[in-house]
């Protein structure tokens, strides 16, 4: 893309600030020498097969296509520390402000009785039901807890939208990069320290779990041998880190989440991401993967991120 998305930046020399401890991965806060901005960093994964993941490109590439669809989001670069490949993700606080995940927000609303924080290793049970998995953390208790915030400052769209219609969004744009990862700390809200301000949701962040990040080559050509199987394999895009009943290919799917949002939201709401949506136009995005101008991104992981947009897009619009 023209504003140099998928360049690579060497940031071996920036200093440390912090670990990230909310995260389920190693991530380090680091500092950018030029503007004393934070950024969380994060290596790639090589697991026991050896083959190196692609949670650097599936983050910026997600990134660009967040901006097109006008969804907030944290800017993001492909990096490169100490010889590892990985990614940077711009600190979405702003000045006078604290950010508190949806973890917080859940536990600490008082309309919503139902919520049983997760986490990773001790996963919440409702007493109740316990069947069921990451219970309370659904749509209804998330508009509950979002209610009297605002939408994101960096939000272009209708004035009218509260917190949870963009929030909306974010789901739609889960199921556009099939991103199963939005967990009640992977969305978050900026509460201000004058308390005469409103609290407004958090830009979207984190999200490298995306356009098949995790796959081999070989997986995907497989995917890729023809429409049913791409099809199958993008099905198995399950909101399992919603609430749901029984393991996690039980949980309905990233798009059936989205058009159930949809349906919770305002008029405003509604007409907007259904025009966001409709007049989306990929091809920029979709000509950089084919022409090979993403960092480490093979061949066929391109054209597995190509068939796969273009097939959630079809499924989103069909859904609206």
């Amino acid at each position: 893309m023209a504003n140099g998305a998928w360049v690579r930046h060497d940031v071996s020399a920036w200093s440390v600030h912090s670990l990230e401890k909310a995260a389920t991965s190693v991530a380090t806060w680091l500092i950018d020498p030029a503007t004393g901005d934070r950024w969380l960093h994060k290596d790639t994964v090589v697991p026991d097969n050896g083959v190196e993941q692609g949670e650097d490109w599936s983050e910026v590439v997600s990134t660009a296509i967040a901006k097109l669809l006008g969804v907030p989001c944290a800017e993001t670069q492909l990096c490169l520390r100490n010889g590892r490949r990985g990614s940077l993700s711009k600190d979405v606080n702003v000045h006078g402000h604290s950010l508190y995940n949806g973890y917080v927000l859940l536990e600490e609303c008082p309309h919503v009785t139902d919520y049983f924080p997760h986490v990773e290793g001790a996963p919440g049970i409702d007493p109740d039901r316990p069947s069921v998995k990451r219970p309370g953390h659904r749509l209804d208790n998330i508009q509950t807890a979002l209610r009297g915030a605002i939408a994101p400052s960096t939000f272009a769209g209708p004035a009218s939208l509260d917190a949870f219609d963009v929030f909306i969004g974010y789901l739609m744009f889960d199921a556009l990069v099939a991103n199963r990862d939005r967990h009640e700390q992977n969305w978050a809200v900026l509460t201000p320290g004058l308390t005469t301000l409103p609290v407004q949701l958090a830009p979207s962040y984190d999200h490298a779990t995306s356009l098949g990040y995790n796959l081999t080559d070989d997986r995907r050509a497989i995917t890729l041998s023809n429409k049913r199987a791409l099809a199958k394999w993008a099905s198995g895009g399950t909101a399992w880190r919603f609430e749901h009943e029984g393991n996690a290919k039980r949980a309905q799917t990233l798009v059936d989440l989205f058009a159930e949002a949809l349906t919770l939201g305002s008029n405003d709401a509604r007409a907007h991401w259904s025009t966001q949506l409709r007049s989306l136009d990929l091809d920029e995005v979709l000509r950089d993967l084919s022409q090979g101008a993403i960092p480490a991104m093979s061949v066929v992981a391109s054209r597995f991120a190509c068939e796969l947009l273009t097939h959630n897009f079809e499924r989103l619009t069909d859904a609206i």
